[in-house]
């Protein structure tokens, strides 16, 4: 008896060969081919391999070893287990405990053999590697839209996206914002602020009600005076502010004491 455990990240799901559902038809004809019986599949979605303590399926997966409910564990690819040294080596020796091998089908090792485990752990450098690099491409790429003034984030309150790279004012959004603003001056603090839009029945950009943090974030979002953040830094953006600077500043003498 033994388990399927498959896993996509977001931008996995796009690749092919990467999907959860093509990952599981080539490991139940692999398990068919070797006469392996299924005893069940445990399927991460949209979760990353950086770590395995937000992983559902994979907490639920161990948790089953430990009862003895299947010798080996079937993995696509080594990556779709984990993409860190760390975490491989110590479940794999958790698994080992229960006396539960780890096969990868598209990489040929097994953590029955001597080679296997030698190849496991080749693998499972460079799989850590490939995370890092990729998540230093990823903050280079920001960077640089940064410092051209383009989008760095996804969606906030007063905005909707513009293209690829902009952000234009959503003119209902950017009244509630200037609304925020203008109470917290005359309150001089968040809590108060949060209660009277949600007495007024309004909400942020999720839909959902606003508390005294959310109020904070947005009075200390420098993207009202035309700037995005990142990394702690600010950089010009191409696009129109909703607050003007006199308020901006007038806020923030509030907010720092």
């Amino acid at each position: 008896m033994v388990a399927i455990y498959i896993r996509v990240s977001t931008p996995d799901q796009a690749r092919e060969g990467y999907s959860l559902a093509a990952q599981e038809r080539a490991l139940r004809e692999h398990c068919e081919r070797t006469g392996h019986e299924v005893y069940a599949v445990y399927a991460d979605e949209g979760i990353s391999g950086k770590d395995i303590v937000h992983r559902p399926a994979f907490c639920r997966l161990m948790d089953d070893a430990r009862h003895g409910l299947f010798t080996a564990v079937y993995v696509w690819a080594l990556s779709r287990f984990t993409r860190s040294v760390a975490d491989l080596y110590n479940t794999w020796g958790e698994l080992s405990k229960y006396g539960v091998q780890l096969v990868s089908i598209t990489e040929g090792f097994d953590t029955s053999t001597p080679t296997g485990r030698a190849m496991m752990g080749v693998i499972g450098v460079f799989a850590q590697m490939e995370r890092e690099l990729t998540a230093e491409r990823v903050r280079l790429a920001m960077q640089e839209r940064a410092e051209q003034g383009k989008r760095t984030c996804s969606y906030v309150l007063g905005y909707d996206r513009d293209g690829k790279d902009g952000l234009k004012v959503n003119p209902e959004e950017a009244e509630l914002v200037h609304l925020i603003y203008d109470k917290f001056i005359a309150y001089k603090s968040y809590l108060p602020v949060a209660d009277l839009l949600n007495a007024l029945g309004k909400t942020g950009k999720s839909g959902k009600p606003f508390k005294a943090e959310s109020i904070k974030k947005i009075l200390r979002n420098p993207i009202y005076i035309g700037y995005y953040r990142y990394k702690g830094k600010c950089y010009k953006g191409d696009f129109k502010p909703i607050i003007e600077r006199h308020l901006w500043d007038k806020v923030q003498k509030i907010v720092v004491r």
